[in-house]
Parts: C-alpha cells; sequence; structure tokens
C-alpha cells in the first residue's frame, strides 16, 4: 500500500512538473527585416563658411570661423562687454532638396558657474537678406525647448547669422559649447524628434 501511494505521488509530481514547464515555456516568433543602405549623391543640405567669416574673409577671422560640411558646421566665435553681437552671413546654405528644417536638440555646457552666452538666436537669410527662420537655441542663459516649429526653404541659397547676447560682465576665462542638433524634414513640416 505505502509503494502503491508512493507510486501515485511521484507520477502525481510528475504530472505537475509537465504542466508547470508548459506554463513558464517561451513563445517565440521570429520576423526578418531587410534594410538595404545606398548612398545618395546630392544630400539636400549643404553648410559652408559664408560671406562675412573666416576662413573665407580674413577680416573676420578673428571674431568667427565657420566651417561647414554636409553633416553640418562648427563656429568659433567671440563674445565681449557689449550689449550683443551680431555675426552677419557668416555661414552659407545651399538648399538642394526643398523642405522644412527645425531645431531638434539644444545642449550647452561652460566653464565657470554662470553661462556666458545669455541668449542666442540663429537667422537663416535669402540672398537679399530677408530672413526666412529665426531659432532662439538659448534663452536666459539655458537652451531652449525643442524641438522647434519648422521653417520651409526651397532650393537655392542661404545665409545663416547669428545673435549673441552675453552675459556681463565678460571675461577672459568663461568658455561656452553650443551644440544645436537640426533636423530637416523634406516630408512635410512636421518637426520630428530625432533620437541624439
Amino acid at each position: 500500500m505505502v509503494n502503491r501511494r508512493r507510486g501515485v505521488l511521484i507520477v502525481g509530481l510528475a504530472v505537475v512538473a509537465a504542466v508547470a514547464s508548459i506554463a513558464l515555456a517561451d513563445v517565440i516568433f521570429v520576423y526578418t527585416g531587410t534594410i538595404n543602405v545606398k548612398p545618395m549623391t546630392t544630400a539636400p543640405l549643404l553648410f559652408s563658411t559664408g560671406l562675412n567669416a573666416g576662413p573665407t574673409s580674413t577680416a573676420a577671422e578673428p571674431y568667427i570661423n565657420f566651417t561647414g560640411n554636409y553633416g553640418g558646421f562648427t563656429v568659433t566665435l567671440v563674445i565681449t562687454n557689449s550689449s550683443a553681437v551680431y555675426y552677419y552671413e557668416a555661414g552659407q546654405l545651399t538648399v538642394n532638396t526643398a523642405g522644412y528644417i527645425y531645431v531638434n536638440s539644444v545642449s550647452t555646457s561652460y566653464t565657470t558657474t554662470t553661462a556666458p552666452v545669455q541668449s542666442m538666436t540663429i537667422y537663416i537669410q535669402d540672398t537679399s537678406g530677408s530672413t526666412q527662420c529665426t531659432f532662439q537655441v538659448i534663452s536666459g542663459g539655458s537652451p531652449t525647448t525643442t524641438p522647434s516649429s519648422s521653417c520651409k526653404l526651397g532650393a537655392g541659397t542661404y545665409y545663416i547669422s547669428i545673435k549673441v547676447v552675453p552675459n556681463l560682465p565678460v571675461t577672459g576665462s568663461s568658455t561656452e559649447t553650443v551644440t544645436v542638433n537640426f533636423g530637416y524634414n523634406v516630408i512635410s513640416g512636421a518637426s520630428v524628434p530625432v533620437p541624439t
């Protein structure tokens, strides 16, 4: 009788173990996605040095240096004890494909306890000097909320101007790096957040 109970107990435990393993099993479905990547010979945007910045303009080079390419641009500029500094037509933007430009994200880092820049605004102007887009990227010493509203650009040549309002007084030890990531939507005017 005891052996029979042990046999029933062993069989019962085996059934419980089998049911438990079925209940805890993972079910995995596998799908395949194929991504084909190919180069595009003409990028939608091209950034380059403008009319009023180094290294093209040696007179402006002590104050602003603007270099660009298909991936974006880098600007080194100086500020001084003034109410504002305006760098007119420092960069050039060639639009090969019409679309909508917007600021996706802004970040800053600085070497002092107070940010050297109180506010910074980037303007995109057509060749006649008319402002097409205005992006305030720093306000009150802090990056602005992004993404911004988009701005429509047709194919053609534009210039990039930058206005900086410094936190006064400006000291020789204050430096700040401002990183602005732009988005360019060639389909619609939607400002789609892009992972950074």
